[in-house]
C-alpha cells in the first residue's frame, strides 16, 4: 500500500466545512477531470510539454476536438500554454492534478489487485500453481 493511501485509511483529520463557493470551484476541477479524452491529455502531459498537434497525433482525435478539451483544462488552471511561432505548446501547470492522478491510479490497482485475490482461483490467473 503506497504511504499516500496508508495516511488515508487512518482516523481522518478533521477537516473544515467548504463554503458553498469553495464546492462550486472544487466540482468544476473534478468536472474537468471526468473526462475521459482530457485524461488522456493529461496522461500525454505527464511525460512533458507537448505542442497541439503532437496531442492531435498521440490521441487520435481532430484537432478542433483536441483544442477544445485544452481549452477546459487551461480554464481551470490545470495546463499552461506557449506559444512558439504559429505553434502552442501545452504543459501541467499545476501539479497537484499528476500526484491526484497518480493516487487515483494506485488506488485503482490496489482495489482490482484485491479484487482479484478474492477470486476463488486468482492464484491461476496471477500464473500461481501453473
Amino acid at each position: 500500500m503506497s504511504i499516500e493511501l496508508r495516511a488515508m485509511s487512518k482516523k481522518p483529520a478533521k477537516q473544515p466545512v467548504l463554503s458553498g463557493q469553495a464546492l462550486d470551484l472544487l466540482a468544476a476541477r473534478f468536472r474537468a477531470l471526468s473526462d475521459p479524452t482530457r485524461l488522456r491529455i493529461l496522461n500525454t502531459l505527464m511525460a512533458g510539454e507537448r505542442s497541439v498537434s503532437e496531442l492531435v497525433e498521440s490521441i487520435g482525435l481532430e484537432q478542433p476536438s483536441v483544442s477544445r478539451h485544452l481549452i477546459v483544462l487551461r480554464r481551470e488552471g490545470i495546463l499552461a500554454r506557449r506559444a512558439e511561432g504559429n505553434r502552442a505548446y501545452y504543459r501541467i501547470e499545476d501539479p497537484t492534478v499528476t500526484r491526484l492522478f497518480r493516487l487515483v491510479c494506485g488506488g485503482l490497482v490496489e482495489r482490482l489487485s484485491d479484487d482479484l485475490d478474492a477470486l476463488p482461483a486468482a492464484r491461476l490467473w496471477k500464473g500461481e500453481g501453473i
